[in-house]
């Protein structure tokens, strides 16, 4: 391969991008709300509310709302966080499986979010808490590595702490973050690379089959808590 073009395939893109966009959809709050915490100012912008998902079949907030965020500490914090785990885990597997990890745990959050909350919701942790699981499953995978054993455990201790204070804070989407964290652990199992003999295609493809049944599952109960 031209050594400039493997040059590229060694930078974290992808990860470079999402902060990007991050930063745009912030800056274009603030220029055209003046504010990015106003709830007229997120919905319009595309923030998750269940109402208009399920009613108005505005589907695209699934995506849009992990772009988007909800004052400048909000912002600051997931960007950090996306900074250093994002180029770490992009890359181990590259830029594809990367977004696809992200992607997915972004629209996982949020569907697990539309299930116990009708209020608007935002943020980037749905993507970072599947990061989180990714780590923690590729150390399931592969456990001869020391550094995936060592950060899995780092990482599945802040989850822990996250998830437990999320349960006694206000404002914290909780059900957003396990959201992230489950589809996040599920595609790592779906696409991760893997040391162990035993886990072979079959398991893939349950991974597969399990995403999917999920998937219908919380669009439907999702649906039925917002017209009920």
């Amino acid at each position: 391969m031209n050594k400039r073009i493997s040059k590229y395939f060694n930078v974290p893109l992808v990860t470079y991008g999402l902060i990007t966009l991050n930063i745009a959809v912030y800056g274009w709050m603030l220029y055209h709300y003046r504010t990015t915490e106003s709830i007229d100012a997120l919905i319009q912008t595309g923030a998750m509310y269940s109402p208009l998902v399920y009613l108005q079949n505005e589907w695209w907030r699934f995506i849009t709302a992990s772009f988007i965020h909800i004052g400048f500490e909000h912002f600051i914090f997931n960007m950090i966080t996306l900074y250093f785990l994002g180029q770490d885990i992009e890359a181990l597997l590259g830029h594809f499986n990367f977004s696809c990890i992200y992607l997915f745990a972004c629209v996982g959050g949020n569907l697990f979010s539309s299930l116990a909350n009708l209020n608007v919701s935002a943020g980037a942790s749905t993507g970072i808490f599947g990061l989180f699981a990714c780590y923690i499953i590729l150390s399931y995978l592969n456990p001869d590595s020391y550094t995936l054993k060592s950060r899995s455990i780092t990482f599945m201790t802040l989850l822990i702490l996250q998830f437990v204070t999320g349960l006694f804070s206000v404002g914290i989407d909780t059900w957003g973050h396990l959201g992230g964290a489950v589809y996040g652990a599920l595609i790592t199992l779906v696409i991760g690379p893997s040391s162990k003999e035993f886990f072979s295609q079959r398991h893939r493809i349950f991974a597969v089959f399990v995403l999917i049944i999920l998937t219908c599952a919380l669009y439907y109960f999702g649906y039925m808590n917002t017209v009920r």
